[in-house]
Order: structure tokens, then C-alpha cells, then sequence
């Protein structure tokens, strides 16, 4: 039976599979940082950038920012287009803003087959602003969510290509979710392995993994469980967080044994727990939100990164 293709009852009963269960308080205890005031100083539990707004959307990178605040994140910090930033900035004072993204578009022609073919690309003198005045912030961030209303401007894409290939060289934790996700189709090489988790819904998981799969000739995976070990296999290890009726962890990594060979990791978890009925606008931001503060704390030792 084809990999791909594995009933997800079948996966979910196998040995790399288990059911989700509440971590234990000495595990969170090693994740979350202690209420100490003489050893941490002001974000010392968290800065975390969020990477989107733009003209149309201004409530994802709030609930995103606000999910890590509540969260226990110290900071939150959100980059969005000129045109979001007073808006967002009235949502509360808790946020810190910087409207230094730009939106726009420019259109080109381009020779194709000896044919004139005109075509939209973004603003490269627009890019090179917005990434020389963001770049100094995100050396401070402790963890970045890129996406939530990030929309589908040409510019305002790119310059989200630029922030996670930027986050992913320093190893900073990126978490993709939302039209963040749609860049790194377009660009599958942005990430490799790394502190990288991707939140995709089921509509996304769906065009994500059926986009790898003609990209690399391979029959497209058509199970929830078999997309999402797809997704992070083909990637080389981001852990992919698919939401549904049934969320589902998965993780497939090379890693290197004891004796320094080469070996994969390969696991995924079902989260079955009764959760709210709906599905409306800000529920994934507020969630990946609150997994980027989760990567933050999980890089303060080896003890949290063990937690998480």
C-alpha cells in the first residue's frame, strides 16, 4: 500500500502514532519560565514578531499579537502594510506596531515563445525599504508568526519571502500560517529544518500537499494524517500542525543517532479533544500566536526545548 495513501485509521493505530494526551506539570514547568522577577528582566519571557496586515485585514495580526501576549510572551511586536498601522494601533496600546511593509504592485512584459506576455510582480525599490527599515527589529524577536492578514499583494508577499528566509538563516522559530503558507508554496526552498512550525488548515493542507506532489511526480497523499506526514517529510522537517475536526502533529525528520548516523524521525499526534463547533475567522491566529511563544520559551534551554 502506497504511503500517501494509508487509511488515517491505520496511521493513527500505528507505532510513529499516538493520541494526544495533556502534558504532565513537570513537563510544562521545564516549558514555561519561572515568575522570578530577580533573574528576568523585561522580555526575557518572549518577544514575538507577527508578519501581516494589510489594507483589507486588520484583526489576524491583532489576534495573533494578543494570543501571545495572553500566552505569557513579555512583547508583541506586529509589521504590517502603512495602511493597516493605525488601525491595528487602536485595537490596544498593549501592541507594539510598525507599518513598514509597503503594498503595490508593477506591471511588466515579458517575452514568452517569441510572444509579449504582460504580467504583475511587486515593487523591488518598495521591498528594499520595507526590509531595511524591519530588519533591525528582527534581530531582537525570540520567535515570528508570518501570515495572518498578510494578503496576496504581489510586494507585500515578497517582502514576506524576504523576513522568513531571513528568520530561517539565524535560526530564529518561524511559525507560517495563513497566506504566509501560500509564499512558501510558491518558494518550497525557503525553509529547511530549523525551529519552523506550518498551521495549515484543511482547505490549505489540501493545495499544499497536492502542489509538492505534482511538483515532484508523485501521486498526490489523500488522507489528512498521509498530507500532513507528506508536507513535513517533502520539507525535510518544519512540523506541520493541520487543523480539523481532528487536529493533527506530524513531524518526519532525518536526525542523527548516538553513533552519528543518519536516521528518521518520524511521528505524529492526534488531537481529538471536543473543541469549539465553529470555524470562524480568528481562531488560527490566535493559535499560532500562541505556538510561537511555545518555540520562544523552547529556546531558553535544553530542558524547555525537551518539554515542547
Amino acid at each position: 500500500m502506497d504511503a500517501n495513501n494509508e487509511d488515517d485509521s491505520a496511521l493513527a493505530s500505528s507505532s510513529s502514532s499516538q493520541r494526544w494526551e495533556s502534558p504532565g506539570y513537570e513537563t510544562l514547568r521545564l516549558l514555561v519560565p519561572e515568575l522570578d522577577s530577580s533573574r528576568y528582566h523585561k522580555g526575557q519571557a518572549g518577544k514575538i514578531g507577527v508578519v501581516g496586515g494589510c489594507s483589507e485585514y486588520t484583526g489576524a495580526p491583532y489576534f495573533a499579537a494578543m494570543s501571545a501576549l495572553r500566552m505569557g510572551a513579555d512583547l508583541a511586536h506586529v509589521f504590517c502594510a502603512e495602511g493597516a498601522g493605525q488601525v491595528i494601533k487602536s485595537y490596544s496600546p498593549e501592541l507594539i506596531v510598525h507599518p513598514y511593509l509597503r503594498e503595490g504592485r508593477k506591471e511588466v512584459t515579458v517575452t514568452v515563445d517569441g510572444e509579449a506576455v504582460h504580467a504583475v510582480t511587486y515593487d523591488e525599490e518598495a521591498v528594499f525599504e520595507a526590509m531595511e527599515r524591519v530588519t533591525p527589529w528582527l534581530h531582537r524577536m525570540d520567535a515570528l508568526v508570518v501570515g495572518p492578514g498578510l494578503g496576496r499583494d504581489p510586494t507585500m508577499s515578497e517582502i514576506a519571502k524576504r523576513i522568513i528566509a531571513f528568520a530561517h538563516e539565524r535560526d530564529v522559530p518561524l511559525v507560517i500560517d495563513a497566506d504566509g503558507l501560500r509564499v512558501l508554496m510558491e518558494d518550497q526552498g525557503l525553509i529547511r529544518e530549523g525551529h519552523v512550525v506550518l498551521t495549515p488548515n484543511k482547505a490549505e493542507l489540501d493545495r499544499f500537499s497536492a502542489q509538492i506532489a505534482r511538483s515532484r511526480g508523485d501521486p498526490p497523499p489523500t488522507t489528512t494524517v498521509a498530507r500532513a506526514r507528506y508536507v513535513t517529510s517533502q520539507l525535510d522537517g518544519p512540523v506541520v500542525v493541520a487543523k480539523g475536526e481532528a487536529d493533527i502533529v506530524a513531524l518526519d525528520v532525518i536526525v542523527e543517532s548516538t553513533d552519528g548516523a543518519a536516521m528518521p524521525y518520524r511521528r505524529h499526534l492526534v488531537c481529538d479533544e471536543p473543541g469549539s463547533p465553529r470555524r470562524c475567522g480568528g481562531q488560527g491566529d490566535v493559535l499560532a500566536g500562541a505556538i510561537a511563544v511555545f518555540l520562544a520559551w523552547a529556546t531558553r534551554s535544553k530542558e524547555a526545548a525537551c518539554a515542547v
